[in-house]
């Protein structure tokens, strides 16, 4: 039975509600949502720190391939190698790069990376065959925007976490303000972007660049201010505000860095 908790919702429970489907159209077994919608809820989703596979389920539904209700890993390359994060229950893997994106048969004949992790597992492999799906520009786009709405949760949940702290010691509170603009940048820009997508505008890949550049910025710093306010934790524990710092870094890597699309934003250019 897969584990659940506050901090990691189980996707079995989430696809009984219709959530991993919630992007796509009625006629493909969805829900029919669009892009404002999924990544609202991607927001909430973020701040209960769900799997990198149910990302990874809900960015494979627009593939427009049947998944036949199969789980979907995460993976990203670096360098020659392709990073796994594990799911016993995935038989599929959305591979990421910079630029691009595929949907690959999980093949179980990787090496271990790293067990350590409390809320996953890394793999890593060279290759995996010949793609089953490949990702145009507009469903890039989409994993991209849910990349942002994950991150933007991470940035929420982490000053929540900081205010709680605010009653006992007063000097956070600035820290707090700064984490409370982060927080709201990141929701906002990502929520503009989602509209830009639903609306179909020119600049809308600039937007949602845009918003992962912010929402992961956010996340990264609120994460580390937040671990900094909660102060050390005894040798041999990992408090809670370490895996929220944990998931922002490796959400960030599966979306290929904030360098890659700091450099994006800046060589944008809409209407040519």
């Amino acid at each position: 039975m897969e584990a659940e908790s506050r901090y990691h919702p189980g996707a079995a429970s989430l696809e009984e509600i219709g959530m991993v489907g919630m992007g796509v159209s009625e006629a493909r077994g969805g829900s029919g949502f669009g892009a404002a919608e999924e990544a609202l809820i991607v927001v909430g989703l973020g701040r209960r720190l769900v799997a990198p596979a149910v990302l990874a389920t809900i960015g494979a539904m627009h593939a427009h391939i049947d998944l036949r209700e199969r789980r979907v890993a995460a993976a990203y390359r670096r360098g020659e190698r392709i990073v796994v994060i594990e799911d016993p229950q995935a038989e599929l893997v959305l591979v990421r790069d910079r630029d691009c994106a595929a949907l690959y048969e999980l093949k179980d004949s990787s090496d271990s990376v790293d067990h350590r992790l409390w809320l996953a597992h890394l793999r890593s492999t060279t290759s995996f065959g010949e793609p089953i799906a490949r990702f145009d520009s507009s469903q890039q786009l989409r994993l991209l925007l849910i990349d942002a709405a994950a991150l933007a949760g991470i940035a929420e949940a982490t000053l929540d976490m900081s205010v709680a702290r605010v009653g006992m010691h007063e000097l956070v509170k600035q820290h707090c303000a700064n984490m409370a603009i982060a927080a709201r940048c990141a929701r906002d820009q990502t929520s503009f972007a989602a509209v830009a997508i639903d609306e179909e505008r020119e600049d809308a890949a600039l937007q949602v660049d845009s918003a992962l550049f912010v929402a992961g910025s956010a996340a990264l710093e609120n994460a580390a201010k937040n671990v900094q306010i909660h102060g050390g934790a005894p040798a041999g524990v990992q408090p809670d505000p370490h895996l929220y710092l944990e998931r922002a870094q490796l959400l960030v890597a599966i979306a290929g860095g904030l360098d890659a699309t700091n450099w994006r934003v800046a060589n944008t250019k809409v209407g040519d």
